[in-house]
C-alpha cells in the first residue's frame, strides 16, 4: 500500500508540521492553526515515516519547523526530532503516554477483525470523553440516541465529528495503515532519556480516558528540556481545548496564555 501523502496547507514556507493519531489524518487538525502555513498527512504509515518527512521537508521547508503530534503522532514526532534535530525548532507531543500495553493492542486488533466499524467507532468517541462514561444505548442527548452522557463543548465536538470526518474515515481508513500502526505502538516507549534534545512541551486533557495523565506528566518530569501543561477539562483530543494554541505558540515569538482553561468552541476543528 502506499506511504502516507504529504501536503502543505497554506500559503509560505511551512513553520509546522502536524502529525495525527492512530486511525485518523491531517483533517483532524482542521480549523486548529488558522492563517498557519503547516505540513500535514494522510493515516501515518510508521514504518520509514521519519526518512520519508526528512525527504519531504528537503523540499518544502527552508528552516526549522515545529512538530505536533497527537497520540500516535507523538511517538513519531518524538522519533524524528531525535533522529533530524537540525530540522525541528520545536516539539509539542499532545496525548502521549509511555507506552501501550500489550493486551489493550491485542483487544483493538481482535475488534478490528470482529468488526472494523463498530472498533472504530468506539475509539473514536473515547478520543472526545472529556471524563469516564458510558455509552447511552438507552437514552437520548439532544435527541440523538447512542450519543455519549458528556457535557457541552464536548458533546457539540463529538456531534460534529460523527456528522462528518467519522463516516469519512469509516469509509477510507486503510486496513493495513491501522494494522501497521498498532504494529509500531506495541513498540512505541517514551521516556525523559528518550525525549528529543530540543525544546518540548507535553500537554495532555486533564480527562484523557486513552491515555493516563500521569504517565504523560511523569515523561516531562523525567525530561530536562521537557514542560508539561495540563489543559484541565480536555479530553484525549486535547488540541481542541481553549488554550492549546497559546502552548502551542509559545516559543515563537508570539505570548502565551495560561493553559488549563477548558474550551468553549473549537474554531471548526473535527467539522468534517
Amino acid at each position: 500500500m502506499p506511504p502516507e501523502e504529504f501536503t502543505v496547507a497554506g500559503e509560505g514556507d511551512p513553520s509546522m508540521v502536524l502529525l495525527p493519531g492512530w486511525a485518523t489524518d491531517g483533517r483532524i487538525f482542521d480549523g486548529v492553526f488558522p492563517g498557519v502555513t503547516a505540513v500535514t498527512t494522510g493515516p501515518l504509515r510508521p514504518e520509514g515515516f521519519t526518512a520519508r518527512l526528512a525527504k519531504f521537508l528537503d523540499r518544502a521547508a527552508h528552516g526549522p519547523v515545529t512538530l505536533v503530534g497527537w497520540s500516535l503522532g507523538g511517538f513519531l514526532a518524538a522519533d524524528f526530532a531525535r533522529n533530524y534535530p537540525d530540522r525541528v525548532r520545536r516539539v509539542v507531543l499532545v496525548g502521549i503516554r509511555r507506552g501501550y500495553p500489550a493486551a489493550d493492542l491485542s483487544a483493538v486488533r481482535a475488534s478490528l477483525l470482529r468488526d472494523r466499524e463498530a472498533c472504530l467507532s468506539t475509539f473514536y468517541a473515547q478520543c472526545f470523553f472529556p471524563e469516564q462514561t458510558t455509552m447511552a444505548r438507552d437514552g437520548q442527548v439532544s435527541g440523538q440516541a447512542g450519543m455519549p452522557r458528556i457535557s457541552s463543548p464536548w458533546r457539540d465536538a463529538y456531534r460534529r465529528f460523527r456528522a462528518g470526518l467519522q463516516d469519512v474515515y469509516l469509509r477510507e481508513m486503510d486496513g493495513d495503515a491501522l494494522r501497521e500502526g498498532l504494529s509500531y505502538l506495541a513498540g512505541a516507549r517514551l521516556s525523559g532519556r528518550s525525549l528529543p534534545a530540543c525544546p518540548t512541551a507535553i500537554v495532555h486533557g486533564g480527562k484523557d480516558v486513552v491515555a493516563p495523565l500521569e504517565e504523560a506528566e511523569g515523561v516531562a518530569r523525567e525530561g530536562g528540556n521537557a514542560t508539561f501543561h495540563t489543559l484541565p477539562g480536555a479530553s484525549h483530543a486535547a488540541f481542541l481545548a481553549e488554550g492549546f494554541r497559546e502552548v502551542v505558540s509559545d516559543g515563537q515569538g508570539r505570548p502565551s496564555a495560561a493553559p488549563g482553561r477548558e474550551a468553549p468552541g473549537f474554531d471548526g476543528a473535527a467539522d468534517g
